[in-house]
């Protein structure tokens, strides 16, 4: 059953049409497609992320653990600092993406809620006899998310004057309602998120719209501007089959001088031999509708590899999506997908 908003109660909160997001019912759109996305250009957006949760560890050694089981350095991690990583298996493929948030006493995983069960049994796998406890989350926040060129203005109003100095995931406790707000550009434009008590979420979302003039805009608006800056999305283009550095998150998510962890070495020697099979690339085509995905990439009739997202751009005539290309094509013309051939034009990441 589809999990519903944690906003949904709100009396400001009235989309005009809802999407089941991988079981989480969310807005589409709260407005006309074309003014959403020109909103959160030009000034700021607001979103419903219900679509992510956290999951706490607690205990003594949870630094150490969780930083054997990920990409990227999570002992340095000090209170009120993130990064982003990657889970993999002993071959290297991914089973989760993750936001790690240290806090004093505390880890916060923030994730895919609909990858939450599955996160939750990977790491409970390597939980032997060290001093770690998960705790299920889930149903103590609400979260909500401000992305565009009011995002530093907004932030201030909350108290958060020195946005601009703060790295990606750094993050800071506000001085009422017990929220914090996060350093975030989920959408590729400046942005923070708030997380909240979810008996608040009806109180953050009103203030948000109607003190702070925050404009709500929907799950279709995010996942254009997602797309339109390269970031991926764990079950849509991020899955089992897929090795973190194909992904084109090395910067923010691998570090390579962290030492052993899982599946450490397979990444490792995809950098050290330049081996990566195949790169997330940025793409376009003037028609795609009908065309289901993953949708197959095809040159001269074989396999060049495959589309992962694909929407309508609100404000161009033309489709825009991600996909993985395989780096041994030198010439990335004539590319198509689907039945009949839609020519399909990378744009960016490919190489």
């Amino acid at each position: 059953m589809a999990i519903e908003s944690r906003f949904a109660a709100c009396g400001d909160y009235a989309p005009r049409e809802v999407v089941e997001y991988r079981g989480v019912v969310l807005p589409a759109y709260f407005a006309q497609p074309t003014q959403e996305y020109q909103v959160a250009r030009r000034t700021a957006a607001l979103f419903d992320r219900s679509d992510r949760a956290i999951l706490i560890l607690t205990g003594k050694d949870r630094s150490d653990w969780l930083h054997n089981l990920v990409t990227n350095e999570v002992k340095r991690l000090a209170a009120g600092s993130g990064c982003y990583a990657f889970a993999v298996d002993v071959r290297g493929r991914t089973q989760f993406d993750v936001n790690i948030l240290a806090l004093p006493d505390d880890l916060w995983l923030d994730l895919d809620a609909a990858a939450y069960e599955a996160a939750r049994a990977h790491l409970e796998r390597y939980l032997i006899s060290e001093d770690v406890q998960l705790v299920d989350a889930r149903r103590r926040f609400a979260r909500l998310g401000c992305v565009g060129p009011r995002a530093r203005e907004i932030a201030a109003q909350l108290g958060v004057v020195d946005f601009d100095a703060l790295p990606a995931l750094a993050h800071r406790a506000l001085a009422e309602g017990a929220a914090r707000v996060v350093r975030h550009d989920f959408a590729g434009l400046p942005g923070f998120e708030l997380i909240a008590p979810r008996e608040q979420a009806a109180a953050w979302w009103s203030r948000a719209v109607r003190e702070l003039g925050v404009q709500p805009a929907g799950q279709r608006t995010l996942d254009v501007l997602r797309i339109e800056a390269g970031i991926p999305w764990l079950g849509r283009d991020i899955d089992d089959k897929v090795i973190p550095p194909e992904t084109g998150q090395v910067e923010r998510g691998i570090s390579y001088r962290k030492g052993c962890y899982l599946g450490q070495e397979v990444i490792e020697r995809m950098r050290a031999h330049g081996s990566v099979a195949r790169r997330l690339a940025r793409l376009s085509t003037a028609d795609g509708s009908g065309l289901e995905l993953p949708a197959m990439l095809r040159k001269e009739g074989q396999e060049a590899g495959r589309i992962t997202s694909l929407v309508r751009h609100p404000r161009e005539p033309r489709w825009i999506g991600l996909g993985y290309v395989r780096t041994k094509l030198t010439d990335l013309t004539g590319l198509t997908a689907g039945d009949p051939p839609r020519e399909i034009a990378i744009e960016s990441g490919a190489a």
